[in-house]
This record gives C-alpha cells, structure tokens and sequence, in this order.
C-alpha cells in the first residue's frame, strides 16, 4: 500500500481484527530509505544521488533524533486516541546495520563487495546510530525485529568479507542491550546456513525468524533440542509473502505442526513483508486482500494447533 494516513489507519485496524498478538506499525515505506533518509537529511556525510545511498568518507556524522521511527510515533499516537496503547502488544520493525550498511555504496564494483556491508567499522557507526532508535522504541514496544536479510547472503558456509562470528555477535548482542528489557529477535529472509544458525543461536536475541513456506530447506538447520538449550524461540513463517495462491487452514496447520516439538519455543508469522505479491499482475487493493486472508487463515489455524496440545 502507498504510505498515507488513511493506509495506515486501514493497515493496522486490520491487524487489530485480524486478533494478532504482535501487531506491526504499518511499514509502508522501503525499509532502507525509511532509516537512511533521517541521515541523509542531517547531513551526516551520507547522500542520496538517483537511488543510491553514498559516502565520500570513512565516518558517519549524525546528530540527530533517533532516525526510522516516525511510523512507529503515528501508530502510538493512534493507538492512545483510541485508547488501545495499555492493551495493545506493538511489534516494531528496525532495518539492522548490516543491512542498512548494504545501501550504501563505497566504491565501484558490484554488490554487497560495493557497499558498506563491507566494512565492520561502517557497520559498527550504523549500529550505534540505531541503538538509540532502539532504546527510543523500548519505552513503548512490546517486540523489536532486527530486521537483517543481507545476513543470509554474508553468511554461507563462511563468512563474507572475512568477518569472525564473534563481529556479528557483538554487533548483534548491542540491540538486547539497548532494547532495555523488551522482546528482542531479528527476520533474515532467504536460505538459512548452519553457520548462520549457529551465529544466530550464540546472540542474545530472543527470537529467530526466517521463511519456512517457501524455503522449506530451512525447516532442516535448527533442532528443538538446540532452539531450548539456548533459550530462544524460533519465529517459524508458515504462509508464502511471494505465492498469491491462498493457503488453507488446514495447509497451514500442517506446518505448524511440524514444529510441535518446539512446544513452547515457537512462535508463526508471515514469512516476510508482503511486497513480493506486487510482482505479478495483481493491484496493490487485489495484494493487498490476500495478505489478509492468509493472516486470517493462520491465525484461525494457530488456534487449532494451541488447542492439539
């Protein structure tokens, strides 16, 4: 959906008749522009020229307010003049660092090996420019979502640009921290790698969330015994953001229950955002109608699965 007012109000009363426990502030921008403008705006020595973020030095000068959060201030405006913000469990996406490190291009090649995805003390200035949006959101969100699809690309069988897992770590564990007690996990999209997982299971994170609809592969790289031993809950995407095609009740209660042994470790989402619907012929209004007949079959099946055990 475009960003207006009236989409967002429309996005996140849906959500709330939907019966979601974590609703979402209505992300209706790109979720690299929606932090890196604020940046760019302040004159932090990142500038935007056609559609690439760039930068002409080797740190980032920003003073500024925390950056990314005016959708998350709409919707907790919105839910307090509705007299919902005691009641109402907000989820808050933050695009992380490495990912929104790889918008910016340092020099000429091809991607990420351009981008500043490249450099860990770029990512590290990134990083620390985000923690105060995080501890900002803290104060009001019930669940932070470090949101990091570049991560499935760095981290294959080794990892990208000859990061140790520790940097990753590190760079990961700042946002609990900041987070000041909140829920705290991140969403990587895309094929998930032993290596990842084992990176991912050795944060602080609370949560891990990945696509399992459509990368089925994924079901594969975590065991429950692990997902417990280091106390974390696994986010498990158990309908496609890509296919139209609408899954049944019964077809999502199917994967659920896969991950029975998980017990009280999992939690189901979307497997991503649902943009990727706009790639075929479908209308934003046509998309938009069936990412809201998937969430309303998962959660009809979610209530299924909760009353199997």
């Amino acid at each position: 959906m475009d960003d207006s007012e009236s989409n967002r109000e429309k996005c996140i009363e849906d959500q709330l008749k939907l019966g979601l426990d974590f609703p979402s502030y209505p992300q209706l921008t790109e979720m690299g522009p929606q932090f890196l403008g604020e940046i760019v705006k302040y004159g932090s020595g990142i500038q935007l020229e056609k559609t690439r973020y760039k930068m002409s030095s080797k740190k980032i000068e920003y003073e500024g307010p925390p950056i990314g959060l005016e959708p998350f201030f709409w919707t907790k405006k919105y839910l307090q003049n509705k007299g919902l913000a005691e009641t109402v469990h907000l989820k808050v996406p933050i695009t992380g660092p490495f990912t929104l490190a790889s918008y910016i291009e340092i020099k000429t090649g091809v991607f990420p090996f351009n981008s500043a995805a490249a450099d860990l003390d770029i990512v590290r200035q990134v990083a620390d420019i985000l923690a105060k949006s995080c501890e900002e959101a803290s104060k009001n969100a019930n669940m932070i979502s470090i949101d990091e699809p570049i991560l499935s690309v760095l981290v294959g069988t080794r990892t990208t640009f000859g990061y140790k897992e520790e940097d990753i770590i590190n760079v990961l564990n700042a946002f609990k921290e900041s987070c000041k007690g909140r829920i705290v996990g991140t969403h990587i999209c895309g094929r998930i790698s032993p290596k990842l997982v084992d990176i991912l299971l050795d944060t602080e994170f609370d949560y891990l969330s990945h696509e399992f609809c459509d990368i089925p592969q994924n079901m594969k790289v975590y065991s429950p015994e692990k997902v417990k031993k280091k106390e974390k809950t696994l986010s498990v995407g158990c309908v496609s953001t890509k296919n139209p095609r609408i899954e049944s009740v019964d077809e999502i209660l199917g994967v659920m229950k896969q991950f029975r042994e998980y017990s009280d470790s999992v939690i189901f989402t979307p497997d991503c955002g649902f943009r990727k619907l706009l790639v075929g012929n479908l209308t934003k209004d046509e998309a938009y109608e069936i990412s809201l007949r998937k969430i309303r079959n998962m959660v009809e099946a979610l209530g299924k699965f909760r009353a199997s055990f």
